[in-house]
């Protein structure tokens, strides 16, 4: 078997419907070497114009993610896409994905500042940011003076910042885009889909054989 077997174990999806970019996967069943265990989700993509993404629209890989700022684990994954992100800059789609958990007590105020430096066109500063100071704001009680200083940190205008970061169109688009994504089966953080497939790869090494497999 292909080193990247070991990885991504099977698939089935739907054939593909007419439109851009638009892919229907039922039923998709995998087993993860990670623990063994399998999950069963459908993914439903609508295209990527309304996602935040880094890359070529038309790259033939997509790497979606959805995550939480306040995940420890996604953290922690941070550094291992932002590598990604810097080797396959012209070859592949990353497409990430609000999906804040409930138990975490800041994860909507990070989106949130998140998606207020995605309108200023700074989203994957702010992300990595956020990340790298995680520990630094979640222990806090008042994140928001954190975000603001990030905000000043990447030179965003920072009163729009703050209306962004207030504005009910942004809480709408951070629960809708979790609402999407827990209507199709995602339950956790981080969860990885690669062209239509979930992929648990645990290290740098496990991601560059799934993204160099496929044609």
């Amino acid at each position: 078997m292909h080193r990247a077997g070991r990885y991504l174990l099977a698939w089935k999806g739907v054939p593909w419907t007419c439109g851009s970019l638009v892919l229907i996967l039922g039923a998709l069943a995998l087993v993860f070497l990670t623990g063994n265990r399998s999950i069963e989700i459908a993914i439903i993509q609508e295209g990527f114009g309304a996602d935040i993404t880094h890359g070529p629209p038309r790259a033939a890989v997509q790497l979606v993610e959805y995550a939480d700022f306040q995940c420890p684990a996604c953290a922690s994954y941070s550094s291992i896409l932002a590598s990604l992100r810097t080797e396959y800059k012209g070859d592949v789609l990353f497409v990430f994905r609000f999906f804040p958990l409930r138990n975490h007590r800041f994860a909507m105020a990070s989106a949130q500042a998140a998606y207020a430096a995605f309108l200023q066109g700074h989203f994957w500063e702010m992300h990595d940011m956020l990340y790298e100071k995680q520990e630094e704001w979640s222990n806090s009680d008042d994140p928001y003076s954190y975000f603001a200083s990030y905000a000043i940190r990447l030179e965003l205008d920072i009163s729009k910042f703050s209306d962004d970061f207030s504005a009910q169109s942004t809480i709408d688009f951070i629960t809708r885009q979790k609402a999407v994504a827990q209507s199709v089966g995602v339950d956790h953080t981080p969860t990885f889909v690669l062209n239509g497939a979930a992929v648990a790869p645990r290290d740098y090494d496990e991601f560059h054989d799934l993204i160099e497999v496929l044609p």
